[in-house]
């Protein structure tokens, strides 16, 4: 099976505006390149993934894609977050990909194995929903990449079940994985519940420091 990971970033200088409150604009910068950085390397580890390509508007974001060796697609301007996650699937079907992982850039304690685990289970399902803490989508798996639409925002693994279910299609939820795959990073509270996972990357290294 083809399987190609989509990871939608929004611009470093505009992304994570509940982070400032705490956190210095510089400061909320540079997460956002630990950030993406540590997810890029759980998938590009991933054996299961042919494919890892960064959606974003900002070169900045690409290079630090490039750098993690993913591919990079520039959407400028941005279309806004499901557009550009569905442009992107129409040319990966395009390609003859068979299946579609989204993965959003923000939850940074995201380990290889949970892709791997992720990817597995969407072989016998065809949609596969890693829920975030809040509610929303961490992880979407889609086969084929169009069985349903891309339906992030409030409440989003809802609304992606309710989308697979009106297909006819019943999803698979997984929320057993690694704690850490659910906690995606938006305010002060997020950065405090990352640090006391007590998990090494990047972005906990910086939040440590920031928090000195």
């Amino acid at each position: 099976m083809r399987v190609a990971a989509i990871v939608p970033f929004k611009c470093f200088t505009r992304a994570k505006g509940r982070l400032r409150t705490r956190y210095s604009d510089r400061e909320v910068e540079q997460l956002g390149h630990a950030m993406l950085a540590d997810v890029l390397g759980a998938l590009t580890r991933a054996s299961c993934l042919e494919r890892v390509t960064v959606l974003t508007d900002d070169p900045s974001v690409a290079d630090v894609a490039r750098q993690a060796r993913a591919a990079v697609r520039l959407r400028t301007p941005d279309p806004g977050l499901n557009p550009a996650i569905e442009d992107a699937t129409r040319e990966l079907l395009d390609e003859r990909f068979e299946a579609v992982l989204v993965v959003l850039g923000d939850v940074p304690l995201l380990q290889t194995p949970e892709v791997e685990t992720v990817v597995e289970a969407g072989e016998q399902q065809p949609v596969v929903l890693v829920p975030s803490s809040d509610g929303g989508t961490s992880l979407l798996f889609r086969r084929p990449p169009d069985c349903i639409p891309a339906c992030f925002g409030p409440d989003s693994a809802s609304a992606h079940a309710r989308a697979a279910r009106e297909r006819g299609l019943e999803p698979r939820w997984l929320s057993d994985l690694h704690p850490g795959t659910a906690l995606d990073l938006d305010t002060p509270e997020d950065a405090q519940r990352l640090l006391e996972t007590g998990v090494a990357c990047r972005t906990t290294e910086l939040l440590r420091k920031f928090s000195r």
